[in-house]
Parts: C-alpha cells; sequence; structure tokens
C-alpha cells in the first residue's frame, strides 16, 4: 500500500488526530511553481511573501535573524487573526543541514497548502480557528549556495581556517571528471576500508587534497543543554562540528530568541539521511508517557521507526533538548528521508580503489518524487497541531479534570517558583491565576 494511504488510514485510528485529504489542492502557480523541483531560497522568500500578501489575515511573515552572509532568516505564522482569542502555539522549522532540501520542501508545502486550502477545508480552517503555527521554512539559508558547490556540504558558512595556513576555505572538494558528482576514494587493504580523500584538485598547492571546505558548524550541534557528554565535535574538520561555544552561531541564536520569546506547546524539526521519529534525551519521567504516546503516534503515522535519542543511539542533535530542557517544549525531530542504494561506485586510479557518489540521491529523493516524500510525511503537521490545545496543562492531547486540578495545585505561582509550570499560565502573562482556569474550563472536553 503507497505510504500516502497508510498514512491517512493510521490517522483514523488515533481519537486525537485529525484527516486531510490526500488530495491536495496545491498546484502549479506563482511564484512556487509546481514540485517537481527544489526551491531556491529566493523562490521560498518569494513564495512565503506572496502568502503574506494574498492571506494578510492568515498568514504574517517576519525576519528572525541574519545568517552568516547576511541573508535573511523568517518565520511564518498561520492563524485566523480574525478570531480573537487566546491561541495555543506551536512550531516546526526544517533544512539545518545544506545536503537535506527536501525538508524545505515539506514545511514551504505545508504552508502553500493550508493558506490556499483554508476556506475550503475543514481540518485547516479549524486549526487556524484554534492555534497559532510558526514555520520557519529553511534555518541554514547560505547552504542553498554552497551544496550548489559542494553536494557534500552539510554545516553553515562560518569560515575555518581548518589546515592552519592563514587562508580560509581555499581549498573544497572539485568535481574533476566534470561529471556532475563529487565523489570519495577509497582503498580496500583486505580487512578493512579505507577513505583516501574526496574528488578534487590541491587548490592551495600544499601537497594536500580538499581540507579546507566552506564552513562551517553543524546548527544541529550548537545549541545548550545540561547534558555531561555532549553530542557534536570539537574538531572543525568534523561534520558534526559544534562550533566554539553553544549558539556562536546567527542562525541558531535566531532560534533560541524566537522560542525565548514563545510558548511553543509542541516543536517538530525535519531532517533527511534516513527515516525515524526522535525525542530528546533530557525528558521527565512524569511526562515520559507523553512522549511515548505523541512517538509512537507519529511513527504509526508515517510508518517510520522511532527512537528516543539515547547517548548510544542514533547521534542527533540538542536542538530538541534545548527546546524541552529550557522551554518545556514537547519536542521531537523527524527524519524525512534516506536511500541506502543511493551509492555507485567505479574503479579507482589505484588497485584495490574505487570512486564513490550518491551523497545527494542519499539525503534528496529525485525531483518526481519530492510530493510522494511530502504526502507521507504532511500529516504530522495536523497531529502535532490538534494536539496543542488550550488548557492541556498535563500536555495528553485533551482538556480534563487532570489539567484543572494540576492548574488549581499552582495557583498564584510565577516564574522561579518552585511549582511554576508555563503550561498552566494559558493567558501566557507570567502567572496563574483563576483567569487560567476559566479559560481551560471553556475547553473542557476538547
Amino acid at each position: 500500500m503507497p505510504y500516502v494511504l497508510i498514512s491517512f488510514f493510521v490517522i483514523s485510528l488515533f481519537p486525537s488526530t485529525v484527516s486531510v485529504s490526500a488530495n491536495s489542492t496545491v498546484t502549479a502557480g506563482s511564484p512556487w511553481g509546481d514540485w517537481l523541483h527544489y526551491h531556491n531560497y529566493t523562490e521560498i522568500v518569494n513564495t512565503i511573501l506572496y502568502l503574506n500578501e494574498t492571506y494578510p489575515d492568515l498568514v504574517d511573515v517576519f525576519p528572525i535573524g541574519q545568517s552568516w552572509l547576511n541573508n535573511t532568516i523568517y518565520c511564518v505564522r498561520l492563524t485566523n487573526e480574525n478570531v480573537k482569542r487566546p491561541k495555543p502555539e506551536v512550531y516546526f522549522d526544517a533544512y539545518y543541514h545544506a545536503r537535506e532540501p527536501i525538508t524545505s520542501e515539506l514545511a514551504l508545502y505545508f504552508l502553500v497548502d493550508t493558506a490556499t486550502r483554508f476556506a475550503t477545508n475543514n481540518t485547516i480552517s479549524r486549526m487556524l480557528n484554534c492555534s497559532q503555527i510558526y514555520v520557519v521554512v529553511a534555518l541554514n539559508v547560505d547552504g542553498f549556495g554552497a551544496v550548489k558547490k559542494n553536494e557534500w556540504h552539510r554545516k553553515n558558512v562560518h569560515p575555518y581556517d581548518e589546515d592552519a595556513d592563514g587562508l580560509l576555505d581555499e581549498d573544497p572538494p572539485d568535481d574533476e571528471d566534470n561529471d556532475g558528482y563529487i565523489e570519495d576514494l577509497y582503498f580496500d587493504n583486505g580487512s578493512y576500508y579505507e577513505f583516501i580523500r574526496w574528488e578534487g584538485k590541491d587548490d592551495d598547492s600544499d601537497g594536500l587534497f580538499n581540507e579546507d571546505w566552506v564552513g562551517g558548524v553543524d546548527l544541529n550541534r550548537n545549541y545548550e543543554f545540561r547534558e555531561p557528554y555532549a553530542q557534536g565535535s570539537p574538531n572543525p574538520n568534523d561534520e558534526t562540528y559544534r562550533g566554539p561555544i553553544p549558539f556562536s552561531e546567527p542562525e541558531t541564536q535566531a532560534i533560541r530568541n524566537l522560542a525565548l520569546q514563545h510558548s511553543f506547546r509542541y516543536a517538530l524539526s525535519f531532517h533527511s539521511g534516513t527515516v525515524l521519529v526522535i525525542g530528546p534525551r533530557g525528558r521527565n519521567t512524569a511526562e515520559e508517557n507523553v512522549y511515548r504516546n505523541v512517538t509512537l503516534d507519529l511513527s504509526r503515522l508515517t510508518v517510520a521507526p522511532y527512537d528516543h535519542s539515547s547517548p548510544g543511539g542514533y547521534p542527533t542533535g540538542f536542538w530538541h533538548d534545548f527546546m524541552y530542557g529550557n522551554r518545556s517544549t514537547i519536542a521531537l525531530s523527524c527524519e524525512i528521508y534516506g536511500n541506502n542504494s543511493a551509492w555507485q561506485i567505479e574503479p579507482g586510479p589505484d588497485p584495490n580503489t574505487w570512486w564513490e557518489r550518491g551523497i545527494t540521491q542519499f539525503f534528496t529523493p529525485d525531483s518526481d518524487d519530492i510530493e510522494n516524500v511530502i504526502q507521507r510525511w504532511l500529516p504530522v503537521f495536523y497531529y502535532i497541531v490538534n494536539r496543542a490545545k488550550l488548557g492541556d496543562a498535563t500536555l495528553d492531547g485533551q482538556v480534563n479534570m487532570l489539567d484543572l486540578i494540576l492548574m488549581a495545585s499552582v495557583l498564584g505561582t510565577k516564574p522561579g517558583n518552585p511549582k511554576w509550570n508555563p503550561r498552566a499560565d494559558v493567558k501566557e502573562d507570567g502567572v496563574i491565576n483563576v483567569l487560567d482556569l476559566i479559560l481551560a474550563a471553556s475547553c473542557f472536553g476538547t
């Protein structure tokens, strides 16, 4: 059974979920064109600005920061501004890593689909009437240009002198044979495979090949979190380089500042390279059931495995740990595509050597498969938004007596109080009082 049919069958099994027709009305048109190509950052910006101009009561676009190359990072808020009442906030972001453009396609599609179908789809109308949805379509905005020059590029473009010769980013990989791929060379010594080098020239004539790439820092490992074991490498040469200090990068500073300005109930970040639903490491025992239920639902919904990201498990970054540990946000990551059959080999220059290629195909589906991947993961947005109910202080996906009891137990508290619970502050005014209880009670049973 195709993934999209499975997804929409499974979503009907969960009482806390909603269903949306798989027959999207997203059509070709200015400025996004179609979904048979990967949009560059100019097309993405033009699209979200177009949505803002065309649907001003639904779409709000605002800058949250600048990249290393001074490109603007935008956030989009979706909500029906004509409905004036408190609404829970949820957050989605994508494109942390330059070679993962399928993630920005998913986020952009969701924005276009939601804005253009608001008036004709009951689920979307209810979603925007009852929630505020924040979306950063692309965080690593400089990555769109960097990956065109080097298809292996993953990090941001923060300049580093990896080979300590006083020059910056002067010896990246090159497509020596002009076949459209940048390959890596391996040697089989009989007992294991040994990496030799990437394809390219000795651009700085130091006898070494491709040792000083463009940038940078792995943005997903540039967050701060109180853990004794730090994921990410201290070496700028490594693809998981975490940067000199947490939040050293303007891109992660933008997300930190946005998170500090809002009280997101749920947050989801999209990546590619495998297919997996991932939760943070540092959960409180009291909320283990919430994470287990959400990850299991998302896993069933997308027909994808899940992992709670233990130190010995999948080596993820720290975004969701920061969001959960510092903002009390139920935050998860979704890896939405990976193709282990993408790798191709051809003979190398010496005996027992070979060239390997396929990095782009490993992280990114072919253009004619973009929408299939999108349709598999699109229901995730509706599930997450639907769980974020006003007054759901226990985050179990419904508003009931347990929420009112919890809120009553923390009445009168403010930030800094040991009993302070930001999820009970329905008004988000920094104090929990009877008005919060009244607002929660008005949503009782939802």
